[in-house]
């Protein structure tokens, strides 16, 4: 049976909160389960990586891996 252990999420961009605070939009597109054989990815099929803002014009995408949440 599969656990999972991370949430899998890209930053969007950025908001401001009710106090005026600068915060991270992020965007869940998988996560990391761990399986009989160890762990593995899973992505939403929806998720293009070549679609995602680029404003560096870097070579490659960063996904990150949070806890999941509760």
């Amino acid at each position: 049976m599969s656990k999972k252990m991370y949430d899998v999420a890209i930053p969007l961009g950025t908001y401001e909160d009710h106090e005026g605070n600068e915060k991270t939009r992020w965007q869940n597109v998988g996560a990391i389960l761990k399986g009989d054989r160890g762990p593995y990815l899973l992505l939403d099929r929806w998720f293009n990586p070549g679609g995602m803002p680029n404003p560096e014009d870097r070579t490659s995408v960063i996904l990150t891996l949070m806890e999941p949440r509760k």
